[in-house]
């Protein structure tokens, strides 16, 4: 199952937005209703993917939990 979080102000993972089984539906979601410059995938983890704003500030991130 794939997330979308988004930031809440204090947390990275504060605020769940949607949860889909696959990746292609959460990436068109978060496409269309996050405000992000560029995607980033995590170099500990290849399921979480960083949203960056164009300043390289996280505003999101999405996690496959399976």
């Amino acid at each position: 199952m794939w997330e979308l979080w988004i930031w809440n102000g204090h947390y990275i993972k504060g605020k769940l937005l949607k949860r889909y089984k696959a990746k292609d539906s959460l990436m068109k979601y978060a496409k269309k209703n996050v405000e992000f410059h560029k995607m980033v995938q995590s170099s500990s983890n290849k399921r979480e993917f960083f949203l960056d704003d164009k300043e390289g500030r996280p505003v999101g991130i999405i996690i496959n939990n399976t």
